[in-house]
């Protein structure tokens, strides 16, 4: 799913923009006989060198990272064999974000784990690390060996690292102090912000023409202005505008509030389960836009609520100011599913600016009628009608593709891809369906051709990912089946070998955004394609790693008559365009 897709989703229902995935492209020649002179990555002991000090019960562990390389923080794990006398902590990391595993912490430059040991009589304690490089590679589970001395009058162990062999990842969220601007606010940099701020400010634009907020306006300007009947038109646009403001600080507040308790759960919140939850909970969202019943405040606080706006003297800058701050808190049934939503992906992201600065433009958009109706007398505002059932469904229908957004990350590819499919049709039927019910004539028409259009558009946007079905590799698990393979392709046969891991982000971007292309499929036609899964760190996959010389993934070999044509070695993610190309000059020079 691209970023502009996502985004006019995530956006326009008052959340987030997914981030899209960057492609790498790097060249070949194949009369170059150094097999990795093309992606000149460094050896995993080169890219991330490793010290080591000890003093009695003090174990510094610190590693020197390259330019344009990076450790993953969740990586690091300590074997349960040494005791630790202190439950370990880790210094700080940068936020890192792709679009297959979500939000992680890593280290750049360097790091160093400062751990307390406990009595032992241990000679080795063994560390495990994972690193990738930026430009598209990543290494396999790394393990180092640290020789000890003997630790004596240390203290006991710790009950809370002794049962298990890791460090928990929850824990490693909440001791890092930079953990932000992740999850679906992590690629706003990418983004102009002005031009998502904008969006955010037409979904609130769209939020107060729903059915329960619209007819309030007349209310909310009386108690506003307060007794006097004629109003200047720059007082009455300042008054109007005070309020707004009470209502958007509100809001951004609550932004705020939720992405600093956020932060601390990042982790957690990527775990499939919480993942499902979450899911669900949009789907309970959408509903009570579609009228299954609705969201609000208890009656005992709104009443508590209401009595101290009414204490406010209308017509009253500071006065209207404060009004808008408590009518912020009392949510109206048609804006609490949206705005709930916004503050769930504010707390996954943890991103305190852009979460307040959108929900303050969401809100600004929100106030924009009562603005208008406060400065005309409601002249230039369309009167209430069926059609507000429209919009409000509109919101409830983008609740409900948030969820699948949630979901999606569960499942393969094509499903994925197949289910979204799925959710543009039925949605277009339904919003459709029920435009002609509530509304005749013309108007009815014309908004049904409107989700016609939307609907065949992302359709054709989505169609070319989701027609092409994966490719259709043979499986091999071992040395030994590798050389079989090769063994009985036919005389001249190109045979390609993916070297895949569930681990590695490149080797995700192959699958949906390379191998899945026609054009590449159509290059592949007459190759052999195997594929070797060496996720799990054992003997089996580390032979089939040291007999072709494997220095991170994605890798991805050629053969011809069994033996490997070297200088076509990929190794690192390349884009459809670019490994087509690549397969074209193979086959020239075969």
């Amino acid at each position: 799913m691209s970023i502009g897709q996502r985004l006019c989703i995530a956006l326009v229902l008052c959340l987030s923009s997914v981030v899209s995935t960057a492609s790498h492209a790097q060249s070949f020649d194949l009369n170059n006989d150094d097999p990795f002179a093309q992606q000149q990555f460094l050896p995993v002991e080169e890219a991330f060198r490793f010290d080591f000090r000890q003093q009695n019960d003090q174990l510094q562990l610190s590693f020197t990272i390259a330019d344009g390389y990076y450790l993953y923080q969740h990586r690091f794990q300590f074997d349960a064999e040494v005791p630790l006398a202190a439950p370990p902590t880790l210094p700080a990391g940068e936020a890192h974000y792709d679009e297959f595993f979500g939000e992680s912490v890593v280290y750049r430059d360097n790091v160093t784990l400062e751990l307390q040991l406990a009595d032992t009589a241990a000679t080795t304690f063994t560390l495990h690390y994972q690193g990738c490089a930026d430009a598209g590679l990543c290494y396999p589970p790394s393990t180092i060996d640290v020789p000890l001395a003997a630790v004596t009058g240390a203290g006991p162990a710790t009950t809370a690292t002794t049962p298990t062999p890791a460090i928990d990842v929850a824990s490693v969220a909440e001791n890092s102090q930079q953990y932000s601007a992740t999850n679906f606010f992590s690629e706003l940099a990418d983004e102009p912000l002005l031009w998502v701020l904008g969006i955010f400010f037409v979904a609130g634009i769209g939020l107060a023409f729903t059915p329960c907020v619209l007819p309030m306006y007349p209310i909310l300007s009386t108690v506003i202005m307060g007794s006097q009947q004629r109003l200047s038109t720059l007082r009455a646009f300042t008054l109007s505008f005070a309020y707004v403001q009470g209502m958007a600080i509100t809001y951004s507040l609550l932004g705020i509030v939720v992405a600093l308790a956020g932060m601390q759960y990042q982790a957690m919140l990527q775990h499939p389960a919480v993942l499902i939850v979450l899911a669900l909970l949009f789907v309970f969202l959408g509903l009570s836009m579609l009228g299954v019943y609705n969201l609000q405040l208890p009656v005992k606080w709104q009443n508590r609520l209401n009595e101290m706006s009414q204490r406010q003297r209308g017509g009253a800058h500071r006065s209207v100011f404060i009004i808008g701050v408590l009518s912020g808190l009392i949510a109206s049934p048609c804006t609490t599913a949206p705005l709930s939503g916004a503050l769930l992906f504010i707390a996954q992201s943890g991103d305190v600016a852009v979460g307040a600065g959108v929900l303050y433009a969401l809100s600004l958009g929100m106030g924009v009628p009562l603005i208008v109706f406060g400065t005309t007398g409601g002249k230039l505002l369309p009167k209430a009608g069926s059609w507000m059932n429209v919009v409000k469904r509109v919101f409830g229908v983008i609740l409900f593709a948030v969820a699948l957004i949630f979901v999606e990350r569960l499942l393969p590819l094509h499903i994925a891809d197949w289910l979204w499919v799925g959710f543009i049709v039925l949605a277009a039927l339904y919003l459709i369906s029920a435009t002609l019910r509530d509304i005749q004539g013309k108007r009815a028409m014309l908004i049904s051709a409107l989700w016609l259009t939307l609907a065949g558009s992302l359709l054709y946007a989505w169609w070319p990912q989701s027609q092409h079905h994966a490719l259709d590799f043979t499986q091999v698990d071992s040395a030994e089946a590798i050389t079989t393979q090769l063994e009985q392709a036919a005389p001249g046969q190109l045979v390609m070998l993916d070297l895949y891991a569930d681990w590695c982000v490149a080797c995700k971007e192959f699958e949906r955004y390379t191998f899945a292309n026609a054009q590449v499929q159509a290059a592949l036609a007459d190759t052999l394609v195997l594929q070797a899964d060496v996720t799990d760190a054992n003997a089996v996959n580390n032979a089939i790693l040291q007999q072709h010389d494997v220095l991170g993934l994605p890798t991805i070999l050629f053969f011809r008559d069994g033996q490997e044509i070297r200088a076509a070695r990929v190794s690192g993610f390349m884009n459809a365009e670019t490994f087509t190309q690549h397969l074209e000059e193979l086959a020239a020079n075969q």
